[in-house]
């Protein structure tokens, strides 16, 4: 709960003259052959993976995350990079035979200076999942990380500069809510990529429509997790452990409200006790630690208020929802913000804690009998950015996920997310994609040719 640094946050002028920069650096970058910035964007991967122990020791210090966690965000991250870098050299339009012989054809083209919002329970992962597409397609990137976690964007902005990316391409700007509105308002900004809550998704929005920019929007959720009679309970419980566990509970996907069969339910809560009693909460830089410190304390009182909130509106709290005993750590952690996971019984539909996001460890379980009646329980929300199915008949897997209104779906898995799936959400859960072929659409235009090869027919006079 003390910060390891300081910033200062970048000034209006400095804001508008990073953009200028960008955007001249733009009109250059477009130009190069895809070649060219393919081998850049592996050359970056490659960097990120020889600081690999740095690199998941600064997101720690920033995150509070445990550093078995980071480790693989950093691993991901150059995935990313190696994705993008085979992409961008497939990347092309399509051509179509007219009558006549003329021909039509598009072209992908970039979209120009493009912004990214990064959240703050994922800082690396943010800035690469945005700007890998972004450069490899030919646009610039300006990328304001949020201010609780900064570090690791700011240590890319000099693995980019070393793996020769030019100058101008790559701008990393600090601050806050103010500093993100003045990027997405600046007339040089034609697309805004931001990942955030629901809330601060819908602002960031208003403001890029004003300006008809093309917009990526990465927002919360309160996502369902379905456990049927058939799963295989042990791989149910470790699903539903890393859909509510994993990093604090710190992720927007998490599949928070978990449906189990009234048939298994009282088997399934007891071994996810028992299970979650064992996990070691922590120094989150200990390699063999399950749990860390949440990120900051307005998301510490946050999820708080939600544990006594859900035991005023009648839900059992069976375990956990307390701050861990400042006597078991060490004197270094005693400052840190420390919370055993939260496990909830007894809720129905209609409990704020069951509809709202909480964004920390307070798992609600819900008993259902009927396929039909948990799909449409499951839809019962206005966010739609996971959901998760656990079955071991998987024709039954598949239909349920077809009807499920969510944009990243799992059977018999949670919160896996390789970097060739696209991500994004349905409904309050954002707009458009990220990874994947879905990052084309999001970060390049189309422009349509027609290429006349006769004379131009018309009823004019001569």
């Amino acid at each position: 709960n003390t910060p390891h640094s300081f910033y200062e946050s970048t000034t209006p002028i400095e804001i508008r003259d990073a953009l200028q920069v960008s955007s001249d650096a733009q009109r250059k970058w477009k130009l190069e052959a895809p070649a060219i910035r393919s081998r850049i964007l592996r050359q970056a991967a490659d960097i990120i993976l020889q600081n690999e122990e740095h690199l998941s020791n600064l997101e720690t210090l920033d995150t509070g995350r445990p550093i078995r966690e980071t480790q693989f965000d950093v691993q991901d991250g150059a995935e990313c990079l190696y994705y993008y870098s085979g992409v961008a050299n497939t990347l092309g339009g399509s051509s179509y035979e007219m009558p006549g012989g003329s021909l039509a054809y598009t072209i992908r083209e970039p979209l120009g200076v493009t912004v990214g919002i990064g959240a703050w329970n994922y800082p690396l992962q943010s800035a690469l999942w945005k700007s890998a597409p972004a450069l490899a397609f030919g646009n610039s990137i300006v990328f304001k990380p949020s201010e609780f976690t900064p570090s690791t964007a700011l240590w890319l902005g000099q693995c980019y500069k070393e793996a020769g990316l030019p100058d101008g391409l790559f701008n990393v700007i600090l601050g806050a809510k103010d500093v993100g509105a003045e990027l997405v308002q600046s007339d040089l900004v034609s697309k805004v990529s931001f990942t955030g809550s629901a809330e601060s998704g819908r602002k960031v929005y208003e403001m890029a429509a004003s300006g008809m920019k093309k917009v990526t929007m990465e927002l919360g959720g309160k996502s369902p997790l379905i456990i049927f009679s058939d799963s295989d309970l042990d791989n149910a419980v470790s699903g539903a452990m890393l859909a509510n566990w994993y990093s604090s509970g710190q992720v927007c996907s998490n599949g928070t409200r978990v449906f189990v069969h009234d048939s298994i339910a009282d088997d399934f809560v007891d071994r996810l006790v028992k299970r979650t009693k064992k996990l070691r909460i922590g120094d989150p830089t200990n390699v063999t630690t399950d749990i860390g410190p949440m990120c900051h304390r307005e998301q510490y009182q946050k999820v708080l208020d939600y544990v006594r909130l859900g035991q005023e509106e009648g839900a059992t709290l069976l375990y956990g929802g307390k701050e861990v005993d400042k006597s078991k750590l060490p004197d270094t952690l005693r400052d840190g913000l420390f919370l055993t996971p939260a496990i909830f019984t007894e809720c129905n539909d209609n409990m704020r804690i069951v509809k709202e996001e909480v964004f920390g460890m307070l798992m609600t379980i819900l008993t259902f009998s009927d396929e039909e009646e948990v799909i449409a329980r499951a839809n019962k929300t206005r966010f739609g950015l996971g959901a998760g199915v656990f079955t071991s008949d998987i024709q039954r897997g598949h239909r349920v996920v077809s009807r499920l209104e969510a944009g990243c779906t799992w059977i018999n898995t949670y919160n896996v997310a390789p970097v060739q799936l696209p991500w994004g959400g349905m409904k309050g859960s954002g707009i458009g994609r990220e990874n994947g072929e879905g990052a084309i659409e999001s970060w390049t235009q189309l422009k349509s040719v027609y290429c006349e090869m006769n004379d131009v027919e018309t009823d004019y006079v001569q």
